[in-house]
């Protein structure tokens, strides 16, 4: 059960450092997780790996966008939403378990951390 919590928060923090590199660079999603894994290679087992980072970054980097508005630096918020999920307690976080995906507690989570700062 760590294990998979630990695999979570692994790939949870992947989204969270992709985002930053495509808001940064502003270069294509999918070709910034396959640099991304080509370096890290988290779960190399799982054949879904690529494409449920896809997802979840381009789910997050929407829920940036509402979240700054046009007067705020997407950048900023996501700084800040990232120091707060650092922060989240392991019994705060939706773990991909019990029917909930790897995606949905991804989302869910980065959700609730910029939610936390908005």
């Amino acid at each position: 059960m760590a294990d998979q919590a630990d695999q979570q928060v692994l790939f949870e923090g992947a989204v969270l450092a992709l985002l930053g590199k495509v808001l940064e660079t502003g270069r294509r999603i999918d070709l910034a997780v396959a640099d991304y894994l080509k370096i890290f290679p988290i779960a190399p087992s799982e054949p879904h790996i690529q494409p449920d980072l896809i997802i979840c970054i381009s789910d997050c980097q929407s829920l940036l966008r509402q979240t700054a508005g046009r007067d705020t630096d997407m950048g900023q918020v996501l700084a800040d939403a990232t120091r707060t999920w650092r922060g989240m307690k392991a019994a705060d976080r939706l773990s991909a378990s019990g029917g909930v995906t790897r995606i949905q507690a991804c989302i869910g989570n980065i959700r609730r951390a910029i939610a936390a700062i908005a």
